[in-house]
């Protein structure tokens, strides 16, 4: 498996910044390649909560199931997700003085055959999947500082 990880300070309370990325009505929005989530197993998201998922890649579309596999509240959320291409999203969370929060993102995944066949180059998969961590980075830190 492969693996990306960067961090952000944001200007927000760790808890207002976890509450944000672990609502599922916001994991669209901020995660630019992920199309579509549905059919949770329960209301409330915590550790074992099952999902299904749709991302696009390369102007393909992947699909398969989720779950959440870590909730510990204010401090990490992760997501395992198994089907077109495997992927687990990991997310840490530090409060920091002045209410600030420091968030890393991290994935790790698997190139699918089809992908590569396409791109018959690794590294331009890695390429994406890097851009894809500054990018939901940046996305969350805008939308959580907008809301203060």
């Amino acid at each position: 498996m492969s693996s990306v990880s960067e961090s952000i300070d944001i200007d927000m309370p760790v808890e207002k910044v976890f509450g944000y990325v672990t609502d599922p009505a916001n994991w669209t929005r901020y995660v630019t390649s992920l199309t579509d989530v549905r059919d949770f197993s329960s209301p409330d998201v915590h550790r074992g909560t099952s999902f299904v998922w749709e991302y696009r890649m390369l102007g393909m579309k992947f699909g398969g199931k989720g779950v959440v596999e870590e909730f510990e509240q204010n401090r990490k959320f992760s997501m395992k997700m198994e089907g077109g291409m495997p992927i687990v999203e990991s997310f840490e969370f530090d409060g920091m003085d002045g209410g600030k929060t420091k968030m890393t993102f991290a994935i790790e995944y698997e190139i699918p055959n089809r992908v590569l066949s396409m791109v018959a180059n690794s590294s331009i998969v890695e390429g994406l999947n890097a851009k894809e961590v500054k990018s939901v980075l940046d996305k969350v830190k805008t939308l959580c500082e907008a809301q203060t």
